[in-house]
Formats: structure tokens, C-alpha cells, sequence
């Protein structure tokens, strides 16, 4: 019954948004599924060292978990693919990583990419798919359990060690 927050994240990327992600981005399934296991818990770390920056850090990690939660992108990841789908709001969702990770965010898609054997380029997009993703996935999870950015955190808490041993040596850069 306990939630599992990298569990559900990386649920999300199943053998058929791995496939079709392999497929857009011109690189092999296996690298996409390898690029995932290193980008899930690098967002939720991004995330957790967010959060724990403070009070603005939590507000505003509850707001863009909202903004996901409500977008339904968590039901079209595969229309992400693209650059965005046609709905208004992507272009405020592919923006969801920068705003976790700011000025690290290029040196992580060059470690998930030395970490996969996958392209830059291709690093960049799945980290622009899977920031809003985990943030829909937060957002869905707050608004199911009446979570307020305070219970938001707290539950991020709970599940940090869980996300840290799940971090594939080498990209811990996101937690420090």
C-alpha cells in the first residue's frame, strides 16, 4: 500500500514508450531503457534537492506538480516525443527540467549519455519528457492524498533514500 515513487515514475516508461522514444530519437531500445534508469531517479534527486532548498523550493515544486498533474500529458508521453504535443502548455512542461535543474541541467544530460551510450541531444529530450512527468506523477499522488506543498515535501522525504540508491554511480551530481 506504500507509495513508491520511483516505482510509479518508472512505470511510466514502459517497453512501448521506450520503443517508440528509440524510434523518434534514432537510438536503440536498449540504450533508451538504460538512459531511463539513470534519468528517473537523477529528476526525483533534481527534485529532492529542490525541495529541500527551502520554502520557495517546495511551493514551487507543488506548483509545477500541479500544472502536470492537470495537463494530462501523464496520458500522452509518447506525444511528447516530438518537441511537445499541440496542446498550449507543453511548451511550460518541456521547460519543467531547466526549472529543476537550472545550469546543470546540460552537464546531466552529458553524464546520461556517457552513462547509456545514447546521444546528447537524445539525453535532453527523455530528462524534457521524464521532469514533467515525475512532476504529474507528484502532482496526481498530492492531489489523491489532499497535500499541500509542506505534505508534498515530506512525502519527497520519505522516499529519498529509496531515490539515492536507485542513482547510478556517477550521477549523484543531481543530489549535491
Amino acid at each position: 500500500m506504500a507509495f513508491n515513487l520511483l516505482e510509479t515514475v518508472s512505470g511510466l516508461f514502459n517497453n512501448d514508450l521506450v520503443s517508440k522514444a528509440a524510434s523518434s530519437l534514432g537510438e536503440s531500445e536498449g540504450g533508451i531503457a538504460k538512459a531511463m534508469t539513470g534519468i528517473v531517479p537523477t529528476v526525483l534527486a533534481g527534485l529532492l534537492n529542490k525541495a529541500g532548498s527551502g520554502g520557495i523550493g517546495a511551493t514551487s515544486i507543488f506548483s509545477m506538480a500541479q500544472d502536470a498533474a492537470g495537463s494530462g500529458m501523464l496520458g500522452n508521453l509518447a506525444g511528447m516525443l516530438g518537441g511537445g504535443s499541440k496542446s498550449g502548455g507543453s511548451s511550460g512542461l518541456l521547460n519543467m527540467a531547466n526549472s529543476v535543474f537550472g545550469d546543470k541541467l546540460g552537464n546531466i544530460g552529458s553524464l546520461i549519455s556517457s552513462f547509456s551510450g545514447i546521444k546528447p541531444s537524445s539525453a535532453s529530450s527523455l530528462l524534457n519528457i521524464a521532469a514533467p512527468a515525475a512532476l504529474g506523477a507528484i502532482g496526481k499522488h498530492a492531489s489523491a492524498n489532499n497535500l499541500d506543498a509542506g505534505g508534498l515535501v515530506s512525502m519527497l522525504v520519505s522516499q529519498k533514500d529509496n531515490i539515492l540508491k536507485a542513482l547510478p554511480a556517477g550521477l549523484g551530481l543531481a543530489s549535491a
